[in-house]
């Protein structure tokens, strides 16, 4: 009976073959992928983020920025300076032919600004022209839970009901000015569907001596595999072969934080470069999980700081009032079972008023593992995580 991997990494990472205008904005992308997985990861805890959706939340703040405060933003996302042609690129990091696939994949953003506040002509124009965030005027000042209410219902429909209750309450109050949301949604079968009658029930290792039973799904597949010193990687194709699941399972529990250590985009490049076509006898466990982050604290050990304090310089948004940001809040989750992965994942950037400052080959993938969903026409990491408990 097989031992089935529980766990699924969304993450896409970047290729050097592609061109300066595909790669821009996706290799910025994928660069902070792994620097931000390298915060949130905790070495007994489930996880799920998507940095596509970050970077679309942030890169919308980003163009309205001056000064120091552009520049460590800038340099935290690894984003183009020219915001001309960063701009401009924001499209390859979402892009998603949807001729003739089945897989749903949606992007949105939206910005939720206080009735009468004067925004920048040119940071209208860029959100709107090459970001296509709609404008929602409210009021904030006078009602701060009806706004928040609003924000979360958008959140709701356009990630077709997944992420839910984004903003807590109490998280909106009459000093906040500006609130710039994305949301992130993806629903895909499998290539090759899984047959629930082939499940088994075996050990998953949670622990150096500790197991819990989990439900695996088990099919012989042909796919993309590699094998390093570390871990075992393999490509789960989705039906179009546009997206797939890349599961990157270590080849001992103990060497789970050396694989960790060793996880950033040069160890991406090299399975692109290094992997070959295998018939896998694949094992993977059904899993479900959620996550939710309030990452000013993260981001500020990343390079962000100024940002969140009274001295950021978002005058290229608006000079009416002095603005900086008061919380970025992320939530993703995502289900893998016998039919295929369903993801979400929203991000929201709230700004206060500064008041204050085809050989054969097995994968047994039994213990802790890393997971991403990725555009292998793009390489793009929509999603990335790690499951530490299937169960």
């Amino acid at each position: 009976m097989k031992k089935i991997i529980t766990l699924i990494l969304t993450s896409l990472f970047f290729t050097p073959i592609f061109s300066q205008q595909e790669s821009g904005i996706i290799n910025s992308n994928n660069y902070f992928s792994f620097d931000i997985y390298q915060k949130l990861k905790s070495s007994n805890e489930n996880l799920i983020f998507s940095p596509a959706s970050i970077t679309s939340a942030i890169a919308m703040t980003y163009v309205g920025s001056k000064n120091n405060t552009f520049e460590e933003i800038g340099n935290t996302f690894y984003f183009n300076k020219n915001i001309t042609e960063f701009s401009k690129d924001y499209k390859n990091l979402v892009y998603f032919n949807s001729e003739k696939s089945n897989i749903k994949f949606y992007n949105a953003n939206s910005i939720w600004l206080q009735d009468g506040l004067k925004l920048s002509q040119d940071f209208l124009d860029i959100n709107k022209k090459d970001f296509s965030s709609s404008l929602n005027l409210t009021d904030f000042i006078n009602h701060p839970e009806k706004s928040r209410i609003a924000i979360n219902n958008w959140v709701e429909q356009n990630t077709n009901k997944k992420i839910t209750n984004l903003l807590q309450p109490s998280s909106i109050d009459n000093a906040t000015r500006l609130v710039l949301v994305n949301a992130l949604y993806f629903k895909g079968s499998w290539k090759n569907k899984f047959i629930k009658d082939k499940n088994t029930k075996e050990n998953f290792q949670i622990g150096k001596r500790e197991f819990v039973k989990t439900e695996y799904m088990n099919k012989a597949i042909n796919t993309f595999y590699y094998s390093s010193k570390y871990a075992q990687i393999v490509e789960v194709p989705y039906s179009d072969n546009k997206v797939s699941l890349l599961i990157i399972v270590p080849k001992s529990f103990k060497k789970i934080k050396k694989l960790e250590k060793n996880l950033n985009n040069e160890f991406y490049s090299s399975y692109l470069e290094n992997k070959v076509r295998k018939r896998v006898n694949l094992s993977i466990p059904k899993f479900s999980i959620e996550s939710d982050f309030d990452l000013n604290k993260t981001l500020s050990n990343l390079g962000m700081k100024e940002a969140f304090t009274g001295l950021a310089d978002f005058s290229g948004i608006t000079e009416s009032e002095k603005l900086y940001i008061s919380k970025v809040i992320h939530k993703a989750n995502i289900s893998v079972d016998e039919e295929g992965t369903e993801a979400a994942a929203a991000t929201a950037v709230m700004m206060r008023k500064t008041s204050i400052l085809l050989d054969e080959t097995t994968m047994k993938i039994n213990k802790p593992f890393i997971f991403i969903l990725r555009n292998t026409k793009t390489n793009c990491i929509y999603f990335m995580g790690k499951i530490v408990n299937p169960n």
